[in-house]
């Protein structure tokens, strides 16, 4: 299967027409086979409680991130698609895990692995699963963009913005895997506190806002000090091309409970010397914040496995365990098993070495080149 890719640039609206436009058809098919928002969002939304979340999202989106709901405004426009659908779509995660918490079902609204392999004289890796529902696959695009400087309402004028990002149809870059002109390569995982928040950041505009950092410690700084703090918490995989120390960087936050803010817990992976551990997984689940969590048998499963494993030491040992597929019923590559619906979209591999990333649509142990690969 081939990857879209689309060349954008102009101002936040502009870029979010072109992108519109350009994937209507995907946008639109994305929102009306994706089951759980028929299914689960809508009906939500048409509640009275579901209507407050949302319109609590929407301020603190409006107020903080207003260029990126310029952006949403504009995809929504150019794919002919309703603006609080659109918006909806964002706050997915929030409002899935709200729902799907009280009924002590919350396997959707996980996905992803993501491997380190930081050795001194190489291989050094940053690799990923983006797991999803299966109309991801067919309907996700990425989108290299050039995004001129906004002024704010304030009269601050933020920077303009260069990244390459691989995109859910519909929604802001910055939830799967991207990298961005300072050499700051991300990849997001899915992280379920069980202190979720109605008037807070939305994930997927948390997520976008990352694309714009400069350095792991500028990540680290904007999350710390976003105003009101996130409403659910994640997991940022980071590695930097421009890192003198060679280390790479599993961020993972959470909502402050009782208060604006966000909990952060930065882990590095320094480079180690062969015949060392250089390697380090991250799933769905908080490893070195200490929250309380929904654990779900997907990730706990797909840990397991890759203790069973041996570690990861070269590139081909990082496509084999990401292609993994010996559980029968959690496997690390998901496939839409009978008790594990999401599939593995995608394979991203950014080579810190060769400067490069690396894009599998199929099974990365198997398949025998990448269908795309991208120049840092």
């Amino acid at each position: 299967m081939s990857v879209r890719i689309l060349h954008v640039r102009g101002t936040h609206r502009e870029v979010g027409l072109q992108v519109g436009r350009t994937f209507r058809r995907q946008i639109g098919e994305f929102l009306q086979k994706y089951a759980n928002f028929g299914k689960l969002l809508l009906p939500y939304f048409g509640t009275t409680e579901g209507r407050q979340v949302y319109e609590g999202y929407l301020q603190v989106a409006q107020s903080v991130y207003p260029q990126y709901m310029e952006e949403v405004q504009g995809v929504a426009e150019g794919a002919g698609v309703s603006f609080e659908h659109l918006f909806l779509l964002h706050c997915r995660p929030e409002m899935l895990l709200m729902l799907k918490s009280k009924q002590k079902n919350i396997d959707e609204t996980s996905g992803c692995t993501s491997v380190f392999l930081n050795f001194r004289n190489g291989p050094r890796i940053l690799a990923h699963n983006e797991d999803g529902d299966a109309n991801i696959q067919t309907c996700a695009y990425v989108i290299a963009a050039n995004i001129a400087p906004y002024q704010l309402p304030n009269g601050d004028v933020l920077p303009e913005e260069n990244f390459t990002a691989y995109c859910y149809p519909g929604v802001l870059p910055g939830v799967a895997y991207a990298y961005n002109s300072h050499g700051v390569c991300f990849s997001t995982n899915a992280l379920l506190a069980k202190t979720l928040k109605c008037d807070r950041i939305v994930r997927h505009f948390m997520n976008r806002a990352l694309l714009t950092a400069s350095s792991v410690e500028h990540a680290v700084d904007m999350l710390r000090n976003t105003p009101v703090g996130v409403a659910m918490g994640f997991g940022s995989n980071i590695a930097t091309l421009h890192d003198d120390s060679v280390r790479m960087y599993s961020v993972e936050c959470a909502p402050v409970d009782g208060e604006s803010g966000t909990l952060v817990s930065l882990r590095g992976i320094e480079a180690v010397e062969k015949g060392s551990v250089g390697h380090y997984y991250h799933y769905n689940m908080y490893d070195h914040l200490d929250i309380p969590q929904w654990l779900t048998p997907s990730s706990l499963h797909r840990k397991s496995r890759a203790d069973e494993m041996d570690p990861a030491k070269t590139v081909q040992d990082v496509l084999n365990f990401l292609g993994d597929s010996e559980d029968p019923e959690y496997p690390i590559y998901r496939h839409g098993t009978m008790k594990d619906e999401v599939i593995t979209a995608t394979t991203a591999v950014f080579d810190l070495e060769a400067g490069v990333l690396e894009i599998y649509t199929d099974n990365p142990k198997s398949q025998l080149s990448p269908d795309c690969i991208f120049h840092l």
